[in-house]
């Protein structure tokens, strides 16, 4: 079975603007997920009509139940919300998975601007860096997919975010949907246009020879700047994480997926088994 992977966030859509966007208590959601859903149907149709059998999408935001299931083509899987140890990349481990789509995607914490720009969990998360490197959801993703064996092929979101992909994926298509004008504001196409601009796009990516995937060697040294001090040594308190200042977690893996594992606990613990994000 040939499958495409779809990995699917908001903050890069057309239209998303501010965190009025983001989730189920701001009054933007409800269009914001009709955005999401049908930038990645629109993907998930060309891929279909190339021939894939299958196309694998990760809801990768938020509560990961942003988009909407029935807004989707048939033979499209739908992941939906966490916990889950692969975060935004669950499902490209699947076989006969062949390439890799990146939509709605955003800047890194430490990048050079983007609108709502972060890593994984604002709230929780400063800065992750692989290797010495700031890294953003887009090259940490990419280096995942990479230890699959999956080249990411396309990216879609706003001009920083196109940028941030040439690190990780510097042969992908890169589908600019809008301009940020800050962090908190952009310049953005119709979520009509953009839909079209994203088709255009895939087809364009899956017409293309694609390059190799994007490989990090092991050992991976990771550190992880976190928002408040009590979450770092609580974290030191596992075996192999070290404490590297009042902020920072240190430790090394001997894989990518090793380090979504503790990133996904990092987020998305809670004593309760209650996950709210």
């Amino acid at each position: 079975m040939r499958r495409l992977f779809i990995s699917a966030d908001i903050e890069g859509c057309a239209g998303v603007a501010s965190q009025d966007a983001l989730g189920p208590d701001r009054f933007e959601w409800p269009a914001a997920r009709h955005w999401m859903t049908n930038e990645v149907a629109s993907a998930a149709r060309v891929a279909l009509a190339a021939g894939y059998d299958e196309v694998i999408v990760a809801d990768g935001h938020g509560n990961a139940q942003n988009i909407l299931p029935d807004g989707l083509p048939d033979r499209v899987r739908l992941v939906r919300s966490w916990p889950r140890p692969l975060l935004q990349m669950q499902g490209v481990e699947a076989d006969g998975v062949e390439a890799c789509f990146f939509l709605g995607y955003h800047n890194g914490s430490m990048g050079t601007g983007g609108g709502l720009a972060h890593t994984y969990s604002g709230m929780t998360l400063r800065d992750v860096r692989l290797n010495g490197v700031s890294v953003s959801e887009g090259y940490l993703n990419a280096a995942l997919a990479g230890e699959f064996g999956r080249p990411v092929v396309l990216v879609s979101g706003d001009a920083e975010t196109a940028a941030d992909a040439k690190r990780y994926a510097p042969r992908a298509v890169t589908c600019v949907v809008k301009d940020s004008i800050g962090n908190r504001a952009a310049s953005a196409v119709t979520p009509n246009e953009s839909v079209r601009m994203i088709g255009r796009a895939a087809e364009a990516a899956l017409g293309l020879e694609w390059a190799a995937p994007f490989v990090v060697p092991a050992p991976h040294v990771l550190e992880v700047d976190l928002t408040a001090r009590v979450t770092a040594e609580l974290l030191s308190y596992l075996p192999g994480i070290e404490l590297a200042g009042p902020f920072t977690v240190r430790a090394t893996f001997d894989s990518v997926a090793a380090i979504m594992r503790f990133l996904a606990f990092a987020i998305l613990y809670s004593p309760s088994g209650v996950i709210k994000l």
